[in-house]
């Protein structure tokens, strides 16, 4: 599913387009055809989304236990902490979450907390930091991210920056690009 997923890229297809390929998974033998003897097509199709689909994109981040199956995903938190922080900074271990996707980030004196996604996401990630910034002696923070294929006009921009300033958080953009999977897994 993931290697059709990653053909069709996904996160930029039309719920339109999503649903024809739920449909086509379920025709599939090797997909549908094995699931169908043991749930009707109706849960099939709601475990596609609710299961594989749901954590497509935080695996494509590096997040969770699917990371192995997708083929290419971004280089991971380090990215964005550098990309908010600076190259003195680095991700706590074992902080890396999601929903929203975010980790504690440390210079080895001060821990911040830090949130990303896209543009779309940005009601998410200013919730989750202010109520962070309630709680916490640093300043949180939110790189809003962009992938090839896709941008944000420099009007968006300086409205994100506004709101995150609004509401005493840090800000930055990150456009990145994905790299083949360093943690694949090898088929038998």
């Amino acid at each position: 599913m993931y290697r059709t997923a990653d053909e069709l890229d996904w996160e930029f297809l039309s719920n339109p387009g999503k649903t024809a390929q739920y449909g086509r998974w379920i025709d599939d033998p090797e997909i549908g055809g094995q699931l169908l003897a043991f749930a009707s097509e109706k849960d099939v199709r709601v475990w596609f989304k609710d299961v594989p689909m749901k954590e497509y994109a935080r695996a494509q981040e590096g997040i969770g236990n699917f990371v192995p199956y997708v083929r290419r995903r971004f280089r991971g938190a380090e990215e964005i902490v550098q990309a908010l922080c600076g190259a003195g900074w680095s991700v706590v271990p074992g902080s890396v979450e999601g929903k929203p996707n975010h980790c504690l980030a440390t210079d080895g004196a001060t821990t911040r907390y830090i949130c990303w996604g896209r543009s779309g996401r940005l009601s998410d990630l200013i919730w989750a930091t202010v109520n962070k910034a309630i709680d916490s002696t640093t300043r949180p923070g939110i790189v809003v991210t962009t992938r090839d294929g896709e941008t944000i006009t420099q009007r968006e921009r300086d409205r994100h920056v506004r709101v995150a300033d609004h509401c005493g958080v840090d800000l930055t953009h990150l456009h990145r690009t994905m790299i083949d999977n360093p943690d694949l897994l090898s088929a038998p």
